[in-house]
């Protein structure tokens, strides 16, 4: 059975993969003098991956996260959506456990997340499609108000969570975020404003402060895969679909050679 010290030894075990990843890449860093040009790698000045448990939540928010805490409390540990390999969205886009790298072009900013895998596409020519197909980092679009970039993303799925402790994010969540670059240009401020009207009473802001990692390579993320079923034992999933697919049977404490796979649940369509 898996103990809750062994889920925290994990997420430390990948802030570590995350640490020795920092090697020369070849990918030009920002222009310092440019506020425009965000282009290169980022690491994440504060590391803080949880939000609290004080957010404005709605009756609905409030009983989730009661229910959360008590499982907490009773010895259970809360498995967030990166321990199973699956993309973590807006908690991903607040605190990456990782340096992040920035690909920009007059269209398209692009955020690629070495931990998790993911890739976040942020669109400067377009406003929403009128029909935008739910996905975990949702549908960004933005535009410049003179220093600042600000982007507007909707169209989450609602599997997502907006930090580590498993806070929740339903479909209906709208982000805003303000990017503005240091006068040295060595430094990102990020304000994160979230509205969620299932399980938040009203919006509420979340400022991250980002800093150049000129040298940092963003390397490949090597999930666990195949993982033996009592692996997860002790932990509480918030979503059925953050569960492995495919586990290794114990027999007798010992696992077994053949690996059975389920099928995670159908996403909902777009």
């Amino acid at each position: 059975m898996m103990k809750p010290s062994l889920v925290f030894g994990l997420t430390a075990r990948a802030l570590m993969i995350a640490a020795t990843a920092m090697l020369p890449f070849s990918a030009a860093q920002a222009d310092a003098a440019d506020p425009h040009d965000l282009t290169g790698a980022w690491r994440n000045a504060g590391m803080s991956l949880f939000l609290g448990i004080d957010l404005p939540y709605t009756p609905q928010g409030q009983n989730l996260m009661a229910d959360r805490i008590d499982l907490v409390k009773a010895g259970h540990s809360m498995a967030s959506p990166h321990l199973t390999c699956r993309p973590t969205g807006t908690a991903a886009a607040i605190g990456p456990k990782s340096p992040i790298l920035i690909m920009q072009t007059p269209q398209k900013i692009s955020v690629i997340t070495q931990e998790d895998r993911e890739v976040r596409f942020i669109h400067l020519d377009r406003g929403h499609p009128e029909k935008v197909a739910p996905t975990y980092s949702g549908d960004s679009v933005a535009h410049w108000e003179g220093p600042t970039l600000v982007i507007d993303t909707i169209g989450y799925n609602g599997r997502g969570q907006i930090d580590e402790i498993g806070n929740p994010q339903s479909d209906k969540a709208h982000v805003v975020e303000r990017w503005t670059k240091g006068e040295d240009g060595k430094s990102l401020k990020i304000e994160y404003t979230i509205t969620d009207p299932v399980y938040f009473t009203k919006p509420f802001t979340v400022t991250r402060t980002f800093l150049q990692a000129p040298g940092t390579r963003i390397r490949d993320y090597d999930c666990s895969e195949n993982p033996r079923a009592d692996d997860f034992d002790n932990l509480t999933f918030p979503d059925d679909f953050f569960k492995p697919t495919c586990t290794r049977p114990i027999v007798n404490g010992v696992s077994a050679e053949k690996v059975v796979c389920v099928p995670p649940k159908t996403m909902p369509s777009p």
